[in-house]
């Protein structure tokens, strides 16, 4: 059975050539990938055709994944870990005399939260914080990486916005607005970096055409190596 790889994720699939198709699709269920595609479409084609759908076929598998084996709740207590990053950091909790949960990150989350808190108060608190505190560091990076590189390719910025749509971790409309998802907080810098990098580019060079990477090689040598880390990030989320 042939296999796709996406990051560091394989997806099996399965091949059924039909008189009753023009053009090649692909069916996504629990149990398995099926790609569609009209009588002697060559190999070559179909893995051609797969490779130009690798994120919504990502996603797709995901969503089935996620819909038949649902994930415990994150516990927020002593002892549990975040990702930030690119790492898993570890949470050590308290309570203190404070007015409202307080977070400082070195090697791990030491935060305190107040003593009134019941104990399914305490974790509802930790989560909300944990995320208004992340969103923060995202905009934080996000502003710098942006003027960065603005000013390297010598484009005018527009707004610049957080977003937080499932995958889809930045944009660039027609007028100008740049959105990328805080939820890249998680992944490692570099990754953020690459992503705020590839939009501001598309402000020069609307579509993925050569001027794109050529420009995008210039401001960045190394941004397969930052895709392929994107792409492998994205696999474990």
């Amino acid at each position: 059975m042939p296999i796709l790889q996406i990051g560091q994720t394989n997806i099996s699939y399965t091949v059924r050539y039909s008189n009753r198709t023009k053009q090649q699709r692909i069916v996504v269920t629990s149990e398995a990938v099926e790609v569609v595609a009209p009588p002697d479409t060559p190999v070559e084609k179909i893995t051609a055709f797969l490779d130009s759908k690798r994120r919504w076929l990502f996603n797709a598998v995901e969503d089935c994944r996620s819909k038949h084996s649902p994930e415990l709740p994150q516990r927020y207590v002593s002892g549990a870990k975040v990702m930030y990053r690119g790492r898993r950091l570890m949470l050590q909790v308290e309570s203190a005399d404070v007015e409202q949960v307080t977070i400082a990150c070195r090697s791990r989350f030491f935060i305190q939260v107040p003593h009134q808190l019941a104990r399914d108060e305490r974790e509802d608190a930790i989560e909300q914080a944990l995320t208004h505190w992340k969103r923060d560091r995202a905009w934080q990076d996000i502003q710098h990486f942006t003027k960065v590189y603005a000013r390297k390719l010598g484009v005018q910025l527009s707004p610049v916005k957080l977003s937080e749509q499932k995958r889809v971790w930045g944009t660039c409309s027609k007028d100008g607005v740049i959105r990328i998802n805080w939820q890249l907080v998680d992944a490692p810098l570099s990754v953020l970096e690459y992503v705020v990098a590839h939009e501001i580019i598309h402000l020069l060079h609307r579509n993925h055409g050569d001027g794109f990477w050529e420009a995008l090689s210039c401001i960045m040598p190394d941004w397969r190596k930052r895709k392929t880390q994107l792409e492998s990030w994205e696999a474990k989320v």
